[in-house]
């Protein structure tokens, strides 16, 4: 594919993706600067027209929308957050350790204030995809840290780098489960204190 074309995957609850691709790269362009990750699901419906059909999808059954293009720089990030990118799964469970689960790094092991720490998130979206992500991270105070987490993950959206080239922008309407590692040093008040019975 052209480094100038786009390619949009269509992920959904349940069914296989669909992918659309606009070779223009003023067309291709277009469509990426009227989008913002944060208002990508708020849409009665995503309307795709091609030059033979015109598609149409429920945002609220979306799980999730790539949008592949070398060279395309992601939206900005929320405040400390500094870079979020998609792992394969190999690589997620080689990074946390969740292969030799002595290596595993506890949650009270949270750097200073200030400096850089990279955690790892699993997503697990209806239908039952998992995703897999690096999130680098500017530490705050430990009581900073947990509600920062809560509002990112609260808000309609999250986007993140993917490798080849892109973005993917997840629908948090349709997160099921979210595990992080190392955890926040400082766990929810209301939190049930128990671990993975085994390494998933």
């Amino acid at each position: 594919m052209p480094t100038t074309s786009l390619e949009i995957r269509i992920h959904t609850q349940g069914v296989p993706v669909e992918t659309f691709v606009q070779n223009d790269p003023a067309a291709a362009a277009r469509i990426l600067q009227g989008l913002h990750p944060a208002k990508l699901f708020s849409a009665n419906k995503i309307t795709i027209a091609g030059e033979f059909s015109l598609t149409v999808f429920n945002p609220s059954r979306i799980t999730r929308i790539d949008l592949l293009r070398e060279g395309f720089a992601t939206w900005d990030f929320p405040p400390g957050i500094m870079d979020v990118v998609e792992l394969s799964e190999e690589e997620f469970r080689q990074r946390t350790h969740l292969n030799d689960p002595a290596r595993l790094e506890k949650r009270e092991g949270a750097k200073p204030s200030g400096e850089f720490a990279v955690v790892f998130l699993e997503a697990e979206m209806a239908g039952g995809q998992r995703i897999f992500l690096a999130v680098e991270i500017m530490s705050t105070l430990p009581a900073e840290r947990l509600q920062r987490l809560h509002l990112w993950l609260a808000s309609p959206a999250l986007h993140c780098r993917l490798r080849e080239g892109g973005a993917a922008v997840l629908n948090l309407a349709n997160l099921i489960r979210f595990t992080i590692y190392p955890g926040p040093d400082r766990a929810p008040a209301d939190a049930w204190p128990a671990h993975h019975k085994a390494s998933r």
